[in-house]
């Protein structure tokens, strides 16, 4: 019985936890590992799990959790483009090439670890203030105006990439 609600549990979880530490990472193996170790997480602690949170918020928080650890211990607060195979080219030639997927992609890889999640939890999870302020251990007005900048910082960023396309 608990073997198959932690197997329902992964699979309806698993997708949504490896998309997030995927487009913090940007990495398949290194989401794909974190991804796993998540999991062990959770199912050694689920009889911890309080019924009075979201069983989905519990599990962000746990998953970026493991993604702070790992950052941690790769001494990684930002991602540089190179290390993750992506070659610097004349930024006209770069904007050129790219689609407006890529230009959001290499933005976001500006913006700190934090500024991150906040748009990713919030523009791509559609999770409540309350939810990532649980996920992220702070109060809903700290995330409210950390989302306010980090948005701000992203569209700041966004324009001046868009400035430098002709």
């Amino acid at each position: 019985m608990a073997d198959q609600l932690l197997e329902e549990i992964y699979q309806m979880y698993k997708p949504l936890i490896y998309n997030y530490l995927y487009r913090s990472t940007l990495n398949h193996h290194t989401a794909e590992e974190l991804t796993q170790e998540t999991f062990l997480k959770v199912f050694r602690f689920l009889h911890q799990f309080r019924k009075a949170a979201s069983l989905k918020t519990w599990l962000f928080t746990i998953a970026r959790n493991t993604y702070l650890d790992y950052l941690k211990k790769t001494k990684q607060g930002t991602i540089s483009l190179e290390s993750k195979g992506i070659q610097l080219m004349d930024p006209y030639d770069a904007i050129a090439a790219m689609d407006e997927k890529m230009v959001i992609r290499r933005i976001l890889l500006k913006l700190s670890e934090k500024e991150r999640t906040l748009i990713i939890l919030r523009d791509q999870y559609a999770f409540t203030y309350r939810e990532i302020a649980e996920i992220m251990g702070s109060t809903e007005g700290q995330v409210k105006v950390g989302l306010h900048r980090a948005r701000k910082k992203f569209k700041t960023l966004y324009l001046e990439e868009k400035e430098v396309s002709p």
